[in-house]
């Protein structure tokens, strides 16, 4: 069966890149938080502003992941952090979006880029970002056009890569059981990176002094071993 999506040198460039940075992405995606912290001009003249828009975007974001994984949760990586998948899932959260977890993590780097008030990060690191995943999902609309090949096509024509038909979004969660033990389970080490980003961001730009800044991450790593003992006791299955 030919490949729609790798019909020309360009597309299998792409579809090449994205593996590669699928394959290095848990190394490659932490270097953008570290560029929060790059002295920059603001994006923002008002700082409460932003904090209000910044906040909302993170929040979208988790929220968006947390349901995501609390529904149906799609493992990805396999032997060797490549692409792959056992099945094609289409129904629930994946009917209004085919890349939910994408579109979570796109929305936080947007809001922690604007808590942060960077123009460098929005104009420079946020688009690179964007970049790369727009990279992933060809490769992986490339992967699951040669496993499923029509099943799949017909799903790429019904529903979008990152924009949520909002208007699917009553349908899709009928019948649908969440799972909040499940997020807790996935999403402990990232929630713990999230909360202590704010924090880094905070005491960085002086928001808040190292007296709270110290008390709030000791009670953070307190969660973060409280839910890893829950894990290892098998409390969150």
């Amino acid at each position: 069966m030919a490949n729609t999506y790798v019909k020309s040198q360009y597309a299998n460039m792409i579809v090449q890149f994205g593996n590669w940075i699928f394959h290095i992405r848990n190394f490659l995606f932490p270097l953008f938080y570290i560029a929060l912290f790059i002295p920059s001009q603001p994006v923002i003249q008002n700082q409460g502003a932003a904090d209000v828009l910044g906040f909302t975007l993170i929040g979208a974001g988790i929220l968006i992941r947390s349901v995501t994984i609390g529904l149906v949760y799609i493992v990805r990586g396999g032997k060797n952090r490549q692409i792959f998948a056992d099945d094609l899932v289409t129904g629930g959260i994946y009917s209004v979006c085919r890349n939910p977890m994408y579109l979570g993590n796109i929305l936080l780097l947007a809001g922690f880029g604007i808590l942060a008030n960077s123009l460098l990060f929005l104009l420079l690191f946020f688009p690179l970002f964007v970049f790369f995943y727009f990279a992933i999902i060809k490769a992986e609309e490339a992967f699951l056009y040669n496993k499923f090949g029509s099943q799949f096509e017909s799903y790429r024509t019904r529903v979008k890569a990152l924009l949520p038909d909002l208007g699917n979004i009553k349908n899709a969660f009928q019948g649908q059981e969440f799972k909040w033990k499940k997020v807790l389970k996935k999403e402990y080490n990232s929630l713990f990176i999230y909360l202590s980003g704010v924090l880094l961001i905070f005491i960085y730009q002086a928001r808040i002094s190292p007296q709270a800044f110290l008390v709030s991450f000791i009670v953070l790593i307190l969660l973060y071993i409280t839910v890893k003992f829950l894990k290892y006791r098998k409390k969150l299955d």
